[in-house]
């Protein structure tokens, strides 16, 4: 039985241990965001685009923290592969020790996206038009939608990791090359899928249109925020297809560490 106490202990370790990839990604965001931007405006006279270019670092510092938060993850998961015994003597199964992983990292990826969407918002205040609440509503909606994309991408990365510890056991030091060419190869088919009418037939029905959430929203002077509709099938059978790829990611993992 998985209680409260157990993930507050395992949560815990995951901090103590992690903690610091979450300080310093913030270091070194703040550093991209908002000191090179000043120090360039600083030592330039003719420099006059300090918070446009703040805004663009901001962006560049969000998307590569995607990048920071998955090898954080992985780097947590190949940490514990390295002494088996923390897997094999736990009380917990290896899915809640996974699962309490990807929670750790997606909450210090959560709290990463505040800190830099916070900040590429302020830097084009100017070219907002809403209230506070709006604007916070705004930050809100992104950093969401931003940690839904993450667990999708954590139980796709869970996935493959095991594919590559499998093939590692097969083939050696060449599985890292069979892994990459077959995310890749995964991921052209996956878009090619999403992208054609086969999909639109058999998941976007229901639609609920968003565009009645658009009023809570501030006006981007310059820019249009249109929300489209969500369908229903389609994010039921999201919903599925990652808990199923879950199972079988954490199913696979831990075949592969009691070989």
């Amino acid at each position: 039985m998985f209680s409260l106490k157990n993930f507050a202990g395992l949560f815990k370790k995951e901090w103590v241990l992690y903690r610091a990839w979450l300080f310093v990604g913030i270091f070194i965001g703040i550093m991209l965001s908002m000191v090179i931007p000043y120090l360039i405006r600083r030592f330039s006279v003719e420099f006059t685009m300090e918070n446009q270019l703040s805004f663009a670092f901001s962006i560049l510092v969000l998307v590569l923290g995607g990048f920071y938060s998955i090898l954080q993850f992985l780097a947590s998961i190949r940490h514990d592969l390295k002494s088996k015994e923390i897997w094999l003597h736990s009380t917990s199964s290896i899915a809640q020790l996974v699962g309490v992983k990807i929670v750790f990292s997606l909450i210090g990826y959560a709290i990463f996206n505040i800190i830099f969407m916070s900040i590429a918002i302020y830097k084009v205040k100017d070219e907002i038009v809403g209230n506070f609440a709006q604007v916070l509503l705004l930050l809100l909606f992104f950093v969401v939608i931003s940690v839904i994309l993450q667990l999708m991408m954590f139980v796709i990365m869970l996935l493959f990791l095991a594919f590559n510890l499998q093939m590692k056991h097969l083939v050696g030091r060449f599985s890292i090359v069979i892994t990459m060419v077959t995310f890749f190869f995964s991921m052209d088919l996956w878009f090619k899928f999403t992208g054609s009418k086969l999909y639109d037939n058999i998941f976007q029905h229901i639609g609920i249109p968003l565009t009645w959430v658009e009023q809570y929203f501030p006006k981007l002077l310059g820019m249009e925020l249109t929300l489209g509709s969500i369908y229903v099938v389609e994010e039921v059978a999201t919903i599925i297809f990652v808990a199923i790829l879950f199972i079988i990611g954490t199913k696979w993992l831990e075949k592969v560490v009691l070989r």
